[in-house]
């Protein structure tokens, strides 16, 4: 079985990497299209296929890279292309169109975010023909490509999943004593890079809801100084001047209780001394729910997207509507004032998603796709990987 997978980007994706490497154990034969890069030189070192690539639609453009795809097609003969964002599964649909791809066409969704708004969803659905399938990575993604009329026999649901090994509880303190917080403060934080809103789809604020989550810490510590806030992640893809503009939002509104630590590399160390974490996004998949119940940090998320797949509201964590500041700091204050109810809620996140989100177990649903769309049986699989 010959598999291979488009990637836009060289800087990210690391939920692709990690899938690519249970399928490559699992006997898959896979090479990568992607840019060069840091992502780039992993496949590489792991002794996997990469074809430079950049992916473009752009007029100008595009020409040449089909001709350039072309090249990787022949040379590579696929027995399923595996697409992993709507740019890449667009740019293999018009390749098709053009010249001769007669093989499945899987788009792995990574998030909501374009079926929530008419013209993507529609380039999407409508380019689509009988050698197409999707794989959401959460139930509302896989629900909503059925009920915009996709057979759901060409419909699956696989999260994307997480090396459990780097999952691990930290000693707390280094966050407490980089900012002096006492043991008394009661730290929640919003963990998510900075996107500025993209006017053309109609945002008015950031798609993470960092705007959100200010208004309601407000409340939160107009009441109770003991209320500190914390984000985690700085400007994406070189949105500076909006991160200046939500820096100065954040301390007009919160004051000297909130902290602005920029990008980190060791958020899973910080999170040991986090109290309550929220995710206030307008659009997400899993997002950083997921590590956060993992570490055990009690938490709140919008119900949007992939989110109750991870917060199941009243059980793992809370839930809030999206857009609703008021919520949030209701949400907080019940956090501050039923603190162990809310670290048990956690502990019980983490033991369901141990196996859910465990990338071996997520890899093999992906294996076992690609062999129920090649109708290969499990003995198929089996005499093969004897042979190997």
């Amino acid at each position: 079985m010959r598999v291979l997978h488009l990637i836009k980007t060289a800087e990210g994706a690391t939920w692709a990497y990690r899938q690519i490497k249970v399928l490559v154990a699992q006997g898959a034969e896979v090479a990568v299209c992607l840019p060069p890069g840091k992502m780039a030189d992993k496949y590489i070192a792991d002794g996997i296929k990469v074809y430079p690539f950049h992916f473009s639609i752009n007029p100008v453009k595009v020409l040449m890279q089909l001709l350039k795809f072309r090249k990787i097609i022949k040379d590579f003969q696929p027995d399923i292309v595996h697409s992993h964002f709507i740019v890449t599964t667009l740019f293999a649909r018009l390749y098709r169109f053009l010249f001769s791809l007669p093989v499945p066409l899987i788009f792995q969704v990574p998030g909501p975010l374009h079926l929530e708004h008419s013209f993507f969803r529609n380039a999407d659905l409508k380019s689509s023909n009988r050698y197409d399938y999707w794989i959401g990575t959460c139930n509302w993604t896989s629900k909503k490509y059925v009920t915009c009329g996709i057979s759901g026999s060409k419909v699956f649901m696989s999260f994307y999943g997480t090396d459990m090994s780097f999952i691990k509880k930290h000693e707390p303190g280094k966050l407490r004593n980089e900012f002096g917080f006492s043991d008394d403060d009661f730290i929640v934080a919003m963990v998510a890079y900075m996107y500025k809103p993209k006017s053309y789809i109609g945002q008015k604020r950031g798609i993470k809801g960092h705007e959100d989550f200010f208004e309601g810490l407000a409340e939160c510590i107009k009441e109770n100084k003991k209320i500190k806030a914390v984000i985690i992640g700085g400007a994406w893809d070189g949105a500076k001047d909006y991160e200046q503009e939500l820096i100065k939002m954040g301390k007009e509104l919160c004051g000297d209780n909130i902290y602005f630590l920029g990008s980190r590399s060791d958020v899973p160390e910080l999170y040991a001394d986090i109290d309550l974490v929220v995710h206030p996004s307008y659009s997400e998949n899993l997002g950083g729910a997921a590590e956060s119940l993992l570490l055990e940090v009690p938490t709140i998320a919008t119900n949007v997207g992939g989110f109750p797949d991870v917060v199941v509201n009243g059980e793992t964590g809370y839930l809030v509507d999206v857009a609703a500041p008021a919520e949030i700091a209701a949400r907080v204050n019940f956090a501050y004032e039923h603190h162990n109810e809310m670290k048990e809620m956690a502990k019980e996140g983490r033991r369901r998603l141990l196996t859910s989100l465990d990338v071996n177990n997520t890899g093999k649903e992906v294996f076992a796709i690609y062999n129920k769309i090649l109708n290969i049986t499990p003995a198929d699989v089996q005499a093969y990987q004897k042979v190997v």
